[in-house]
């Protein structure tokens, strides 16, 4: 924090930073405390600067803030600000939601490599959203071991047994290259001997995408062109298609033979 010493000095500083050091109610306020002021807990709502960090970069960052409400918050990736979504109770706290799909609303695989790598859609709690390739790019680099959280509710499968279903997976050291690399899965790690969740058989999932690049319909760069154009896998990591395409087709009611066979999952 900037060692200001009185409200009117900082009060710039604090603008500039989003608001999140600042609480200006109307002017009596900052009249009643010009001149010198105290330190409080952040968590209170009052008229006053607190020290905090200057940048946040994740979640996490607010988590260790003492900030636990589920919402949109602002972060700070390589100069460049971003609103995410943070998932503040789920696993202690402080998950950035970088993908959601709630609904058939939009069809996620036919999105341009533009509208991935800048990402799209409304952040919310029940909104359908991607992050983008370059914010995924910069959360995934800036730390030595990010863990990668899987969740995936109800099956829409016709005649399934599993309608209301809940399915999870944790996986680690997760890392997508920069857009010279074609925002490549350069890794991904999971714990086959202790598996954290239920989703995963080790193999036939998302770890068949290692070492892919990112494929959109405007730049496949799977050499099987049909697993976007015909399978509609677009919008995700293939090399001879995926064993989970997360953002594939949405429709599971007349499921294509030849999707069984890549075991797509959906959100």
């Amino acid at each position: 924090m900037k060692p200001y010493r009185t409200w009117e000095s900082s009060e710039a500083y604090c603008q500039s930073r989003s608001g999140h050091l600042v609480s200006i109610h109307n002017k009596k306020d900052i009249a009643a405390i010009k001149g010198t002021w105290d330190t409080a807990n952040c968590n209170k709502k009052k008229c006053f600067v607190c020290e905090t960090s200057e940048t946040m970069s994740d979640c996490a960052d607010w988590y260790k803030a003492g900030y636990r409400d589920d919402g949109e918050y602002s972060i700070m990736l390589n100069g460049k600000p971003y609103r995410v979504y943070c998932d503040m109770h789920t696993a202690g706290g402080g998950w950035v939601v970088f993908q959601r799909r709630v609904n058939g609303s939009d069809s996620f695989w036919d999105h341009s490599w533009t509208e991935y790598k800048n990402g799209f859609g409304k952040i919310g709690k029940n909104t359908t959203f991607w992050l983008g390739n370059e914010a995924l790019h910069q959360l995934t680099y800036k730390d030595p071991n990010v863990t990668l959280r899987v969740e995936m509710r109800g099956d829409r499968t016709p005649n399934t047994k599993n309608p209301k279903g809940y399915w999870w997976n944790h996986y680690y050291n997760f890392k997508i290259g920069p857009e010279e690399t074609d925002y490549m899965l350069e890794k991904l790690f999971i714990e086959k001997r202790n598996i954290q969740g239920n989703a995963s058989t080790g193999w036939y999932d998302l770890m068949h995408s290692v070492g892919a690049k990112f494929s959109t319909v405007d730049k496949i760069n799977d050499p099987r062109k049909d697993c976007v154009t015909e399978l509609k896998m677009g919008g995700w990591w293939l090399r001879q298609c995926a064993m989970a395409t997360l953002n594939g087709a949405y429709d599971m009611s007349s499921p294509n033979p030849s999707a069984k066979l890549y075991g797509r999952y959906y959100c």
